[in-house]
């Protein structure tokens, strides 16, 4: 029982000290409490992802408290891909973090090695991996994304294949397909800062074949005529347009 009372009295005299610590200096306790939290806020591909060893991964690192972390920072990356052998990378944040670190500090992870194309890639991204480094919260910080591999590194992306555009350049009113076609007018297409040029046959058409998607200007000219001009929005499949012509 006296021994019971001394170790009261014990605790009671630490638990007025504590007390009065934080009147003292309110902030005392905080500071004691408050830890770091690290967190993987973005895994990125920029350039995108190619079979063979010259892919760069971005894992982009937050810390929302109020307490930062100033010894290096281990990151690690797993690479994965159905039917292959997985992979995985070590990574620093070199001088650790600060504090109310929301925008994301980078860590890249250069000379990945992807083994196949057409097929999904699974990133995985985890910080602080051994939990050395003593956090607020626990088992927060790994991110997981997917991403596709469309080609082998050192390889052009091939362009979209283009779509054919028909011009027709008539004269007098357009009933349905009832139309007087205009031979003989040349037809000039601009797009993307390229030009593509063109004449009318009999029937007024002139023909663009593996012309892109997107938005292009026509214009068509022909002596006695007032210049026809049209912005027409290719689209990725065949497409007709026309174009009033009208005598001077």
């Amino acid at each position: 029982m006296k021994t019971f009372k001394i170790l009261f009295s014990l605790m009671t005299l630490v638990l007025i000290a504590l007390v009065a610590m934080s009147f003292s200096n309110p902030g005392t306790l905080t500071k004691l409490a408050a830890l770091p939290d690290l967190r993987v806020s973005a895994i990125a591909t920029p350039g995108g992802l190619c079979k063979g060893n010259e892919s760069k991964v971005r894992v982009s690192i937050t810390n929302s408290q109020s307490v930062g972390v100033s010894a290096d920072v281990p990151v690690i990356l797993f690479v994965s891909q159905s039917g292959e052998q997985p992979s995985s990378y070590v990574g620093y944040l070199k001088g650790g973090i600060g504090p109310n670190a929301n925008s994301g500090q980078p860590v890249w992870f250069n000379n990945v090695v992807i083994p196949a194309t057409n097929k999904t890639v699974t990133l995985k991204a985890l910080v602080n991996p051994d939990g050395d480094i003593e956090e607020s919260v626990q088992n927060n910080n790994t991110k997981v994304i997917s991403a596709k591999v469309t080609k082998a590194c050192g390889q052009a992306t091939q362009p979209a294949q283009g779509a054919t555009l028909t011009v027709t350049a008539y004269v007098g009113p357009w009933n349905n397909s009832n139309y007087t076609g205009l031979p003989q007018a040349a037809v000039t297409i601009v797009k993307s800062g390229q030009t593509y040029t063109g004449t009318t046959g009999s029937n007024g058409k002139a023909t663009f074949p593996n012309l892109p998607a997107g938005q292009c200007n026509i214009t068509v000219v022909k002596q006695g005529f007032q210049n026809g001009t049209k912005v027409f929005n290719m689209s990725t499949y065949n497409n007709n347009t026309n174009v009033a012509m009208a005598p001077n």
